[in-house]
């Protein structure tokens, strides 16, 4: 879709938020004109990114959601730990964004609080954990967080709810 087409489709959803996700829109080099033509019209905008590309160029309206690999995703290798300093920067110019942590096993969960703890997240911007359903019980992580008393949010992944017969990959 052309940034024309996608500026006309959204003309039948007025107010909506936006929420720029699918792969890694920042590896889209269209992704930034859209990003300012949707701020141009005064939309709501929120970007979820994998975390393996700067986010420097991403406009500090645009809130981010940023997404932190663990180790059992196997993808961990490819978190750009800068994008963790520049937050600290948004933050200070009055963005919105996010961390979440897509957590499958009790050794990421660990990781994740080390990497929490390290960046002082909590103290930046709102925390999420998200657990993969077959692998790790949200039960149990809702528990974890609790122990820890630290201002994370559990979040479960809504399309594993709403399509659970549909298998998605990363």
């Amino acid at each position: 879709m052309h940034l024309d087409q996608v500026h006309a489709w959204l003309t039948d959803f007025p107010g909506a938020l936006v929420e720029i996700t699918g792969g890694e829109p920042l590896l889209q080099e269209a992704v930034y004109p859209l990003m300012h033509q949707l701020l141009g019209v005064k939309r709501e905008v929120l970007l979820e990114t994998g975390g393996g590309v700067a986010i420097e160029r991403v406009p500090t309206e645009v809130g981010i959601i940023l997404d932190v690999k663990t180790p059992d995703s196997r993808m961990a290798e490819q978190n750009d730990w800068e994008n963790l300093t520049l937050l600290k920067q948004r933050q200070q110019a009055g963005s919105r964004d996010e961390v979440k942590f897509v957590l499958s096993s009790l050794k990421d969960v660990d990781w994740a609080l080390d990497i929490v703890h390290q960046y002082r997240l909590t103290e930046l911007v709102p925390v999420l954990f998200s657990p993969v359903i077959d692998q790790l019980s949200p039960a149990l992580l809702a528990d974890v967080i609790l122990q820890e008393q630290l201002p994370i949010r559990l979040q479960m992944q809504l399309h594993t709810r709403i399509w659970p017969d549909i298998a998605r990959g990363v």
